[in-house]
């Protein structure tokens, strides 16, 4: 599967009601037009707002799925009990797959009631899991699919797998939450050191530097100075500023796919988290700059 085709896959499950080459050209224009405002202008902000509103229309598909898929986990445990329940009872695999549709589960609901069409329609149980789990794309549901697969072709007792899938699923589920617990101070270290506290000092840094080019200028006009030795030393200034602020961006965005490491596992959530941090970061940098001129009037 293609980009494109795996892009489009996760806008629709995601439920928005437009196409996924609308939302990346909607997102490439923004960036340009981020671009040409920075050329302009000469100046970063322009082009940084503009990718991080780039990146989060891009990105807010894959985020509001995301947010689908762990509401189906969190449910996902007791619904198999549920099916488990239905087949002791002596019901099919359809009438379990129904009475997961008509219950109260949120998303997974939904998908069953769509899976439920499926069979409906001639497709065999497995088939129409299996649909559902490549529709999805949770681990949890995968997991689910081959080990429901495997215990049918091999004979095994339904429902029995279905109780320790469950039970398996709950467990991991349990894990994921501690995990994000568990990391919650290293993520919010982090954020402030990187999106916050180290942007900031960067930016009073930058402003000492621009301050004393004032105070260069006033010893030019004095005569204290001269013209072509301040050329030089503003420069230079010029080049220490551009370091930085390259350096605040860099470690910005950085930052957010290490915090998507810490915080979910996965570096590809850090598509999400990078604009945030990148946005906050050039912000915090601003400020920096401004207030020491504030100070020194």
């Amino acid at each position: 599967m293609g980009f494109l085709e795996e892009y489009e896959r996760t806008v629709a499950f995601s439920g928005l009601k437009v196409k996924g080459r609308v939302l990346l050209a909607v997102a490439g224009l923004i960036a340009l037009l981020g671009i040409l405002l920075a050329v302009v202008l000469r100046d970063f902000l322009p082009l940084i707002v503009a990718l991080v509103l780039a990146d989060l229309v891009a990105m807010y598909p894959y985020y509001r799925g995301r947010r689908t898929i762990e509401e189906m986990e969190e449910n996902l445990s007791e619904a198999l009990r549920q099916m488990a329940a239905v087949l002791r009872s002596g019901g099919t695999f359809e009438v379990a797959v129904r009475e997961i549709a008509i219950s109260d589960y949120g998303a997974l609901s939904k998908e069953f009631a769509r899976m439920l069409k499926e069979m409906e329609s001639g497709k065999s149980f497995i088939a129409a899991l299996e649909s559902m789990s490549l529709r999805v794309g949770s681990p949890f549901l995968e997991r689910v699919t081959v080990i429901l697969r495997d215990a049918i072709r091999t004979g095994g007792k339904v429902a029995d797998v279905l109780d320790s899938i469950a039970e398996d699923i709950r467990k991991l589920y349990q894990i994921k939450k501690e995990r994000r617990a568990r990391t919650t101070m290293q993520f919010l270290f982090l954020a402030v050191s990187a999106a916050v506290l180290g942007p900031f000092l960067m930016g009073v840094a930058v402003g000492i530097i621009n301050y004393m080019m004032v105070i260069g200028q006033q010893l030019v006009a004095s005569g204290n100075l001269s013209p072509e030795e301040f050329l030089q030393k503003q420069a230079a200034a010029r080049n220490l500023e551009l370091v930085l602020t390259l350096f605040v961006i860099i470690e910005s965005v950085l930052a957010g796919f290490m915090g998507a490491a810490i915080r979910e596992g996965k570096l590809s959530y850090g598509a999400v988290l990078a604009p945030i941090f990148l946005l906050l970061a050039y912000v915090f940098f601003l400020a920096g700059k401004e207030i020491v001129f504030l100070l020194t009037g």
